[in-house]
């Protein structure tokens, strides 16, 4: 952990991390690799709308990761890189960081890329009402986005400005050292395109303009998506691949191991049942990763019967992560107790005895709260996100939750799986009261999961003590001090239980040994990171070769 954290704080602060790359063209060959350099893999099994980041997060479609590129990005290492902007340094006031970008930087038709870019993608988002908007108020907490997206000031006085053509300047509510952690999902949008065909430029391959290393060259819905090396592309991920070929389905393991085994698609996830078939038969292609990715249940606490926090507390403490883990899960998440996981940043190894299972604590919590025995307790539904590489977690975890809730509360639950927008406008919405919720992290900060819990984010519950902790810490470039803060407000949020931490994903997966390069190593802490948070590193940093 410490690593990770001083690499991470050095490249925050300092913007110039070294980076080897060729100024021009696209990375050479290594000596084993086929001089064909095609990867056919799968996609993601929902199937969104628009290529665009910055339209819409959760109607993206396919992995459109790679036809993009961030003003910064994640290595492997967990590092902050410079990619559209090559240096940015931050004012004395820790309010105002002015990123300098690279001027060589193209769209793929080939029309300039510039700072104007990258201020219209947010106004646009603002205007429109983004689908992650909460994201740039409270992790990014960009000056005035609540005031802008509430019309009571101009879009002209959101806290993002084009210097000139090649600097750009954002501006935050308070002081933030991990900022550009957090500009890894701040993408430039092409403003000519929308002009001309408006956001429906990114739904078909005819008129998509983006300025990542690869570029779409056809896209059948329902069926697949090609990518192709994008001749503009000009910053420093350059490629070895020439075409990326996206499989639909295929991210969905029933689909994706058979289409893997038949050498269909050169890497996959698996399922409980896949991976005990792969130890035992192609144990060589076998790869496990960390996702920093928390599964929780999460509660409308304004309305019956979660505005009671003895309620709360008794689902805490009659869920047993352990078991769960090791018997319906079988190896595909392990347990946790706490909003920040172990491994991440902020850790609190004591806070487990907090959401310890404890049954007949449990019992008697939901009998003060007027329930004896789940005695007059409402049916609820509990919803699930339909989401392919989730559901082999999902489905089995909210099954045993349905299970043990009966036995140890007498509370009756029934189990829905919901699509991705109306699961994600409910929570957002805060129209329904019951979810199990994934949230995987988007930068490498504890901020990044304890402001999910700030007043007026994802969720209903609010508490001004935590808030004020948060707030303090996310302000503080002292890091004893942030974790200290962070550790009062977590336990906190514990006490409180405006949500049911329960595990995170473990996950195995199998590439081809000929897939090969920096992109499927190891890091150096000994984790090979292969998820969509890296995606764009991955596939500018792996190669087809030999076999």
């Amino acid at each position: 952990m410490s690593r990770i954290k001083k690499s991470v704080v050095i490249s925050l602060l300092s913007g110039i991390l070294v980076v080897g790359a060729t100024a021009s063209g696209f990375a050479a060959l290594p000596p084993d690799a086929v001089s064909e350099q095609i990867f056919d893999c799968h996609t993601r099994v929902e199937d969104g709308t628009y290529m665009d980041f910055m339209k819409t997060i959760y109607d993206r479609v396919g992995w459109c990761e790679i036809a993009w590129e961030p003003l910064v990005g994640f290595n492997k290492d967990l590092e902050v890189v410079p990619l559209g902007a090559k240096k940015w340094e931050v004012a004395k006031d820790g309010l105002t960081w002015t990123f300098h970008l690279r001027k060589e930087l193209t769209w793929s038709d080939g029309e300039p890329l510039t700072a104007h870019d990258y201020v219209f993608a947010l106004q646009r988002c603002v205007k429109q009402g983004y689908d992650f908007g909460w994201y740039w108020s409270w992790a990014a907490g960009i000056k005035n986005w609540g005031k802008v997206e509430k019309g009571e000031l101009p879009v002209e006085e959101l806290g993002i400005k084009a210097l000139d053509d090649y600097t750009l300047s954002i501006t935050t509510e308070t002081p933030k050292s991990y900022l550009p952690g957090v500009l890894v999902w701040l993408y430039p949008v092409p403003r000519h395109a929308v002009e001309k065909w408006g956001d429906e430029y990114a739904t078909r391959a005819e008129t998509m303009v983006s300025n990542g290393p690869f570029k779409v060259d056809e896209w059948i819905k329902q069926d697949h998506i090609t990518y192709v090396v994008n001749p503009n592309y000009h910053s420093i991920w350059k490629p070895y691949l020439k075409k990326v070929v996206c499989k639909y389905g295929t991210e969905d393991p029933e689909i994706g191991f058979p289409a893997y085994l038949n050498d269909e698609i050169y890497k996959c996830d698996l399922n409980p049942g896949q991976l005990a078939y792969a130890q035992e038969n192609i144990p060589e292609e076998l790869h496990f990763a960390p996702s920093f990715q928390t599964f929780y249940l999460t509660f409308d606490t304004t309305k019956p019967p979660f505005n009671d926090v003895k309620v709360r507390q008794a689902f805490n403490h009659a869920l047993d992560r352990e078991e769960m883990c090791s018997t319906v899960l079988k190896g595909l998440a392990s347990p946790e107790w706490q909003l920040l996981m172990k491994g991440y940043p902020g850790h609190d190894a004591e806070a487990k005895e907090l959401s310890k299972y404890d049954p007949e604590l449990a019992r008697r919590l939901l009998s003060e709260a007027g329930y004896p025995n789940g005695k007059g307790f409402p049916k609820l539904e509990l919803w699930l996100r339909l989401e392919g590489p989730m559901m082999p977690i999902v489905k089995p975890a909210s099954e045993y939750i349905q299970a043990r809730l009966k036995e140890i509360l007498g509370v009756d639950i029934v189990v829905r799986t919901m699509d991705m927008k109306t699961y994600q406008d409910a929570l957002n919405n805060h129209t329904h009261n019951f979810f199990l919720a994934p949230y995987g992290f988007d930068y490498v900060d504890p901020s990044n999961f304890m402001d999910l819990f700030l007043t007026g984010g994802r969720h209903a519950w609010s508490n001004s003590e935590y808030d004020k902790l948060v707030k303090e810490a996310d302000a503080s470039w002292d890091w004893e001090t942030r974790v200290k803060l962070y550790r009062k407000a977590q336990r906190l949020l514990l006490q409180e239980s405006p949500a049911v931490f329960l595990m995170t994903q473990t996950r195995s997966m199998v590439w081809k040994p000929f897939v090969k390069g920096e992109g499927v190593e190891p890091n150096k802490d000994g984790i090979a990171i292969w998820n969509p948070m890296y995606l764009l590193y991955n596939l500018t940093h792996v190669y087809i070769a030999k076999r």
